[in-house]
């Protein structure tokens, strides 16, 4: 199992994730950047099937080596964000498992949604960061549009830290667990999604500014600011307020007014 180049040494921490994973026979498990085979086999011994991709030709000809007598097993040699996971899906929904560098950490997330309807959960190990963006609610530092975009989308719930030391060679940084279930419907209610979505990133995109400040933009809403302003007051919200103070039911709201 490996993150960037950092593999994972320690034992516990394999097991944890597949007890998240919770698999069965029946299972279809889909995993992100194997490595050298770490969790991959213990995830072949619980019956279910599994598609391991893996971009590196060195660790992947090691791991073909390494499970060719699995019969459960499909080591595929090639980038996640091109895999068609389609090929892989039948009746019941994937589950997913991946550690994920950090600077691809973002696309392969988003693929994951648009690939939702294949996808029961993925529980994945991220930065220690990435984790906290993932996971925040409404005024706390890490909230970000890419906190409300996944929310959207995800009940994502944290699973374990993992100290960096579970790593060989040791990176700069701890890492988390996290779970991502895939929602049936979205969080909320939204008459235009695309609209929703730019009123998240053009709030963030100046989150030091006011709500009112952001949104009225040319470059975002290009709305005159007096009915930008009705609109917020008559929601209830403060048109002063900073836009990391908004919950991503708020932000509906504004979508669904405008």
């Amino acid at each position: 199992m490996r993150y960037g180049e950092n593999y994972l040494i320690d034992s516990n921490i394999k097991d944890k994730i597949i007890a998240e994973v919770n698999l069965s026979r029946k299972d279809t498990i889909l995993e992100i950047g194997p490595g050298l085979g770490a969790l991959t086999v213990d995830l072949a011994s619980t019956g279910a099937k599994v598609f391991a991709v893996e971009k590196d030709e060195k660790a992947f000809n090691i791991l073909r080596k390494l499970t060719e007598d699995i019969p459960n097993l499909k080591l595929i040699h090639g980038d996640i964000l091109k895999f068609d996971i389609h090929k892989i899906y039948s009746t019941e929904k994937i589950n997913v498992v991946g550690n994920l560098p950090y600077y691809i950490t973002t696309p392969i997330v988003e693929y994951l949604i648009n690939n939702r309807k294949y996808i029961d959960s993925a529980v994945i190990m991220v930065q220690k960061e990435v984790a906290n963006r993932l996971l925040a609610s409404a005024g706390t530092k890490d909230y970000s549009s890419f906190s409300c975009f996944v929310q959207y989308f995800v009940k994502p719930s944290y699973v374990y830290t993992v100290r960096r030391s579970s790593f060989y060679p040791e990176p700069d940084v701890d890492s988390s667990i996290v779970k991502l279930e895939m929602l049936k419907v979205p969080s909320v209610k939204v008459k235009d999604e695309g609209l929703l979505f730019k009123i998240m990133r053009g709030s963030f995109n100046q989150r030091r500014k006011s709500i009112i400040n952001s949104l009225s933009r040319e470059e975002v809403l290009n709305m005159p600011k007096q009915d930008m302003l009705d609109i917020l007051r008559s929601l209830g919200i403060d048109p002063y307020i900073r836009p990391e103070m908004l919950s991503l039911s708020e932000f509906a709201k504004i979508a669904n007014a405008i």
